[in-house]
């Protein structure tokens, strides 16, 4: 099966549409809050041990934006009541500071900086869709904490989960400068957004490769974390209207694109310089990108980045089971492909969907299917 995928130009090639991939995904996503009790999202599916696990606060904090989008775009307010109530539940993730703890934590643990970010977004999300304050006033909290535990470098030392100081807190400081634009009249948190945009950017080499983009420091980092940290930059930048942010992620995306296989694909990780590419795929890495490309297309009108993210969406795309009678398979999209690659092995974690739906709301705009995005995360 990997030979075929490296040989032949027609393996990613899926006979369904993106509606039907896009509605799949979502189907997906609503069976994994029903498998956590209609808490959180359930962190996603274990072929192996055949079993669902617990919500997972980090993912469904950044996973209420793409909801909400939902809601509006395909007028469906049940997916507007999910939002909602995956947001009562951050609201009691959230310890009294604001902070959030890793899902596989126990009581006692304590909060990690970048979860607690992206529950940032969700709150942030549903505070703008609903007008109700409490979302606001738990976001607002967790903006304090965030700026209150930061170091003087810009980057976050403390409250790391598995203690590794990382530049994909740019997604971090991208949720707090959304958070500076709701509230205003207090630039603590765009000076600690850009605080630790300039650290990330001191962890770029010249080819666009990040030290610390890791989750563990022996790790090279996955396409996925590269491309947290290179979204993280260019959002950022265009929050601020500081095109060196945005600079330093399209160097990132350009050079994962000039990567790209004829397939579609990236390789999963990529070692100094990228150097080492893995052999198998992360396929939340693939469609992150496949976004941040159609956002340079947007902003650059340039045709390369389309073509290179309708390329990696359709591996993607491929990669989806669309006919499998397995209820937590269908319509999920796996760690890696080959599924026994090395990230999230044999799983299905629902951050995969998440950002699968986004990039196709993406292309929907290119292709312009939709006006426009509103909410982020």
């Amino acid at each position: 099966m990997l030979e075929d995928i490296n040989r032949s130009p027609d393996f990613h090639r899926s006979r369904y549409g993106d509606d039907d991939h896009l509605h799949a995904a979502i189907s997906w996503i609503e069976t994994a809050w029903k498998a956590a009790g209609e808490t959180g999202i359930s962190k996603g599916y274990d072929l192996i041990r055949r079993r669902w696990s617990p919500a997972y606060p980090e993912t469904t904090g950044y996973t209420i934006p793409t909801l909400l989008n939902l809601a509006v775009i395909l007028k469906r307010p049940d997916l507007a009541e999910m939002a909602l109530r995956l947001a009562e539940y951050l609201l009691k993730a959230s310890d009294p500071n604001g902070a959030v703890v890793h899902w596989q934590a126990g009581g006692g643990a304590q909060p990690v900086i970048f979860d607690t970010g992206q529950v940032l977004f969700g709150l942030l999300a549903a505070f703008q869709y609903s007008g109700d304050a409490r979302y606001l006033d738990a976001g607002v909290r967790a903006g304090n904490w965030l700026v209150s535990v930061q170091s003087s470098s810009g980057s976050w030392v403390q409250y790391q989960h598995l203690g590794t100081e990382k530049v994909i807190d740019t997604r971090v400081a991208w949720a707090l400068l959304l958070l500076d634009r709701q509230v205003g009249g207090n630039p603590k948190y765009r000076f600690a957004a850009r605080k630790n945009l300039d650290w990330a950017v001191s962890q770029q080499d010249q080819s666009g490769w990040f030290d610390k983009c890791a989750f563990r420091l022996q790790d090279d980092p996955l396409t996925h974390t590269l491309a947290y940290t290179a979204e993280g930059l260019y959002e950022s930048g265009l929050l601020l209207g500081e095109e060196s942010y945005c600079i330093h992620g399209r160097k990132t995306a350009d050079q994962a694109l000039a990567r790209q296989k004829p397939n579609g694909s990236l390789p999963g990780t990529f070692g100094t310089g990228w150097t080492r590419p893995a052999w198998w795929s992360c396929l939340t890495g693939n469609v992150q990108f496949a976004r941040l490309w159609l956002l340079l297309y947007r902003d650059t009108g340039e045709p390369h980045y389309y073509s290179a993210a309708r390329q990696g969406l359709s591996f993607v795309m491929y990669c989806q089971d669309m006919e499998t009678t397995h209820p937590a398979v269908r319509g999920g999209i796996a760690g890696s492909f080959p599924i026994y690659g090395a990230y999230e092995r044999l799983k299905y974690p629902n951050w995969a969907s998440k950002f699968f739906i986004d990039a196709i709301l993406a292309i929907s705009v290119a292709d312009g299917r939709i006006t426009s995005i509103v909410y982020q995360g």
